[in-house]
Formats: structure tokens, sequence, C-alpha cells
């Protein structure tokens, strides 16, 4: 357990002055994601442990160091566990990477989005000042939407040091079971199933199977078991998959692919995203392997192979870029924290110079 803060503030605030671009990374799980930077590394390896935990209080303060999977085990000796399921990457992933990064597991549809269990973090900007926002408790959670935006920022705006999490219980029993089934009618089958008072925590359609997670009680998943029927999955099968299925394992580019992204509405017909390879989230996040650079529709995220320097994350419209300009601006004036790492240059008026360009 080492808190490197002030270590951290120092770095930065030198890179403010120097204008010298930093690249964040700990684990270094992500760097497939988001667009090929570099600059000076800033190392959170070693910014770890546990500042407080309230079991009773199902909230939990860590340092943004601290591994998926030391917080997973700890979280198992209460019995209790992350809402948002997060890949561990052979237990190399970190809290603070996460975060960053907006990685969830299969549970996404039933219990939220990372945002959405984070109740307050610490972060340094820009300057090299070191801020908290919301809170370590739900009745004080001033500063929510900051927090917030910190989700799939990719760091672009803030060095994140430290984040509290409510967490949830964990699940008394669970098991998986397979369908042979379309992608077509897998869709069908799980927009309806969806529907109904199931304690299902993952849906998932891949090479001709549809994989139905079940976890709650013990009457209530042996109960939804018997009423959907099909092939359960042995426990050791069952996990491999989840977790193959989060840590993006089971669709892998060669070397002329890319591996495309599209997220959307559930109930989005299967000829909306055309040669789909694998559909999550019971039909709201689809993904496509495909030869040659272009995207084979509008709306996909380039996630792993192809020209790491082009525009991953798809085209942005005019008023969106300035918004996020400004907000890049305010948190990161000289643009140095993950520099262009979301997006390339563009050109941004301030009331310093009017030539001055902010890497979002």
């Amino acid at each position: 357990m080492v808190d490197l803060t002030q270590q951290l503030e120092e770095q930065i605030q030198h890179a403010y002055v120097t204008k010298t671009p930093l690249k964040i990374q700990a684990g270094n799980t992500k760097a497939h994601l988001g667009r090929e930077t570099s600059g000076e590394v800033v190392d959170m390896a070693n910014h770890t442990g546990v500042v407080s935990y309230s079991a009773t209080e199902l909230v939990i303060r860590v340092r943004a160091g601290t591994k998926i999977s030391q917080l997973n085990d700890l979280l198992a000796e209460q019995q209790q566990r992350l809402p948002f399921d997060p890949p561990s990457f052979n237990g190399e992933a970190t809290i603070g990477g996460t975060v960053a990064a907006n990685q969830t597991g299969a549970s996404r549809p039933w219990f939220g989005g990372v945002k959405d269990s984070l109740l307050g973090l610490g972060l340094i900007n820009g300057y090299g000042e070191a801020m908290q926002f919301g809170g370590q408790v739900m009745k004080n959670v001033a500063g929510f939407d900051v927090t917030r935006l910190q989700c799939g920022a990719m760091g672009s705006l803030g060095l994140i040091t430290d984040v509290s999490i409510k967490l949830l219980p964990e699940f008394k029993a669970g098991h998986t079971v397979t369908f042979e089934m379309t992608a077509e009618v897998a869709l069908e089958a799980m927009l309806r199933w969806a529907n109904l008072s199931l304690p299902i925590t993952g849906m998932s359609h891949f090479q001709g199977l549809l994989y139905v997670r079940l976890q709650g009680g013990d009457s209530g998943v042996t109960s939804a078991s018997n009423f959907l029927g099909g092939e359960q999955l042995n426990f050791v099968a069952a996990k491999e998959f989840w977790q193959a299925l989060k840590e993006g394992r089971l669709l892998q580019p060669t070397s002329n692919q890319i591996l495309w992204r599209w997220s959307g509405a559930s109930d989005s017909p299967i000829s909306a995203v055309s040669n789909t390879s694998l559909i999550n989230w019971a039909g709201a996040e689809r993904w496509i392997l495909e030869t040659g650079s272009n995207p084979p529709l509008e709306g996909l995220t380039q996630h792993k192979g192809g020209d790491r320097l082009a525009q991953v994350f798809g085209a942005v419209s005019p008023p969106q870029q300035a918004l996020q300009q400004r907000i890049k601006y305010a948190f990161d004036p000289h643009g140095i924290l993950n520099a262009g790492r979301l997006y390339s240059c563009c050109l941004l008026y301030t009331s310093d110079a009017a030539d001055d360009l902010l890497c979002v």
C-alpha cells in the first residue's frame, strides 16, 4: 500500500510548466484502446492500497493502481462484489484504468456501467492540482457529474488517484445455460427473456450458441433454469467463457483485420449491424471482425487492430467537438494528459492565443 499522490502532483506540475506530454499507465492492459500516443510515462502501478472499506455500508475507497484481481479477492472475503463486473486481464488490470476506459462485463444491462457504481474519486488536473469529487457514501455524493465525466475519458481529463465505489452482495448461486440458434432467433429470445422477472446477468450469442447466465438465490436460479431449459454449461467452461468475453479474447483480429464495436438499442434488428460476429449485452453491444480500414457502417468504434493513429472513435459533430474542447481546456489547458488518446488535435480558440492546438 503506497500513496504516491504528492509525487504524481509534482510530476504533472513540472509537465505543466514545460508543456511536456504525459502518458498515463499502470497495468498497461488498455494499450489497444483509443489512439496511439506518446509522452513521458506517469506510472500508477505502485499507487495502490485500500483507503477505506465499510463492508456494512457496502462502500470501498481504493487507490487507482490497485488491481481488479486483488479487489475482487478482498470483496469475496465479505461475500461482496463490484456491480459492473470488470475484466481483470490476467490479474494486471487496475481500478483506475478500468474507470478511465469505462470497462464493464456482461451484466451491464442489469446492473449498470462503471459510472452507476461510482460515488466519488480523487483527481489531479493538468495544472497538477489534487481535487476530490463526489463522496464516500450514498447520502453524500456532491459533484456526481464530474465523477461520471471521467468514465471513458481515457485519462484525458485528469489523472485518477482514487475511487469510491458502492458494492453489492455476492450471488448465492449461478450457472449458465446454452441454446443452439441463429443470431436472428437469439436476438428475439434475448429481447423476450430480458423483459421477464428472471435472475439473468448475461446474454450473449457467439458461433451459433446463445449463452444465458443466471445468478442470484438458489431457488430463483433453479426456477429460472427449469423455465428456460437449454443445456447447462459446466462451471469451468462457463467461467472461462464469460471471462474471455469481457476481456475481448473471443475475437482476435489478424494483421489485416479490424475488430469493430457497435453499441445501440437492444431491439435493433440483426440487419442493422450486418456481418455481426458476436452479440453481447442482450443485443445492445455487437462486434464485427472485418478486413479493410474503413468501417462497414456508421457509428462503429475501432476497438482493436488497424491504424491506431486514425480517429478510432469515429466522427464527432462540430457541437460535440466544441463541448469536448471546452471541457478539456478546463481540466487540462496545455493538453498534456494522454494527449490525442481519444481524438486527434483539433483547433481550439482560447483567450491566450488564436492558434492553440488542444488534443482531447
